[in-house]
């Protein structure tokens, strides 16, 4: 027989006296065709076939009793393979979105004694690499896959996600001017959620689920991450959509503010000058310097970082006669949505005098503006006021509508789009505001009293007599006008 048809035969397919080759028990290989002449080439290799399948089930054996879970697989006449469950390949998902998965490796082990002994000895090295949490698909495990792989991607599969990340900031400076406002929207929206991210690893799916599963559901944290993580996997070119979507949760509904009523923000600017003992060795912004911050966020809405912005020689100048603050980004690397376009004005020009504001009193230490910001925060809580520095804004927002400024005006006033302000700040108009409004700008100006209503009624009624007289005098002069031009 030529070695030709040697090669091409599959000794799987085999049958004899009715019964095929993969029922024959392979312990008995050496009485498969016994009647026939082992120099027949076909029975040498059926027999051979037998005795390898006979070997793999001995050493599938003996790995179970070492509890070895990769196991041999004759896979042809002429191979033998791996088999056992292994992290998902990358691009690949388990079943139900499980990070593992059932795989067949085939790394060209023949099915002779050589290669039996070849085969054994992988699957005790893979086995320890999944047992140690050390496994990772390598070209020589991927086959074509990982050829083709490293022969694409072989730059970014190496790279850490610490490494992407950095190469995702690089590419955020290509959009963004790396100022305070851009360093802020760094950290804050991207670089805040990144670090969930285990740092030192390859980026997987294993990797991206560590991170999700740190946040809970219906949460502010899971929600931003997920809108991050997909941002990121892009960038990437990583398809870790299906397991970013299995943890998707909808944005939560904010947490209701309490905003201080005008006779509250008056309150507080004297509860804010008192000096706590049990801070002072921490705080070392005088009572009045704190007094003075208060003032300013509660008479302009400033954010309280653009505290530290404001143009203070033109706010003390004499001709600044309606008391108007003007911000200056330079002074502290930007503000958060850019310059303002027009000064702002106090809504309550009496709390310039009130709080003493032309009277300076900006501290002059604190460190980084992100320090002095955060001291402000920590103030109002160890003081006990009742509420937070972003609060006197939102109070400053809801005073423009009661005073009934324009919509547009008051964006232009805070710093932000119309969008914006509709968006954030009137829906925290409850109804008491919106009570109170009404009693200002309707009921206050016209009276509330039935006495003064009828006091009304009264004058109108006089004011009504009075120009009908007026208007009878009128009638009376013009028809003796028309009648002494008719007689001349």
């Amino acid at each position: 027989m030529s070695n030709k048809l040697s090669d091409n035969y599959n000794p799987r397919k085999a049958s004899w006296e009715g019964t095929p080759i993969d029922e024959w028990e392979p312990a008995k290989w050496k009485q498969w065709k016994a009647k026939q002449s082992a120099k027949d080439e076909f029975v040498k290799l059926e027999r051979e076939y037998l005795r390898i399948k006979y070997g793999v089930f001995q050493a599938n054996l003996a790995l179970s009793l070492d509890r070895v879970k990769v196991k041999l697989k004759l896979t042809c006449g002429k191979t033998i393979a791996l088999q056992g469950t292994f992290p998902c390949k990358p691009v690949d998902i388990g079943k139900n979105n499980r990070s593992n998965k059932q795989y067949t490796i085939s790394l060209g082990f023949a099915a002779n004694d050589v290669g039996l002994k070849a085969a054994i000895a992988k699957a005790r090295e893979l086995d320890l690499l999944l047992m140690t949490k050390q496994f990772q698909w390598t070209p020589e495990l991927l086959g074509k896959q990982g050829q083709m792989l490293s022969a694409v991607c072989d730059e970014s599969a190496v790279k850490t996600i610490g490494e992407l990340i950095e190469d995702y900031q690089q590419e955020f400076w290509k959009t963004h001017e790396k100022n305070r406002q851009g360093i802020k929207t760094w950290e804050s929206h991207y670089l805040r959620h990144l670090k969930k991210l285990p740092q030192d690893v390859a980026l997987t799916k294993d990797a991206l689920e560590e991170a999700l599963q740190n946040t809970k559901p219906s949460t502010n944290s899971r929600f931003y991450l997920v809108w991050q993580l997909k941002k990121f996997c892009d960038f990437c070119e990583f398809d870790g959509n299906k397991i970013i979507d299995s943890y998707a949760t909808p944005l939560p509904q904010p947490t209701l503010r309490r905003i201080p009523s005008d006779e509250d923000i008056v309150k507080g600017f004297s509860t804010i000058g008192v000096d706590l003992s049990s801070y002072a060795g921490k705080d070392a912004t005088l009572p009045q310097q704190w007094q003075w911050l208060y003032g300013m966020l509660a008479t302009y809405g400033l954010r309280p970082h653009e505290l530290f912005a404001v143009d203070l020689q033109t706010f003390s100048d004499a001709n600044n006669k309606f008391h108007l603050v003007y911000l200056n980004p330079s002074l502290t690397g930007g503000t958060k949505t850019g310059e303002r376009t027009c000064g702002i004005p106090p809504l309550y020009p009496q709390w310039v005098e009130l709080f003493d504001l032309k009277n300076i009193k900006l501290p002059s230490s604190g460190g980084s503006l992100s320090n002095k910001t955060a001291l402000i925060h920590i103030k109002f809580r160890n003081i006990g006021i009742g509420f937070k520095p972003y609060d006197l804004r939102h109070a400053f927002a809801i005073r423009g509508h009661r005073l009934q400024v324009p919509i547009k005006t008051m964006a232009d006033y805070m710093g932000h789009t119309v969008q914006e302000h509709t968006k954030t700040y009137q829906r925290w108009m409850n109804e008491d505001t919106n009570l109170q409004i009404y009693r200002e700008v309707v009921i206050h100006r016209h009276g509330t009293s039935k006495e003064a209503l009828k006091e009304r009624i009264k004058e109108l009624e006089a004011e009504n007599l009075a120009l009908k007289a007026e208007n009878d005098s009128l009638k009376g002069i013009l028809i003796q006008n028309q009648l002494d031009e008719f007689l001349s």
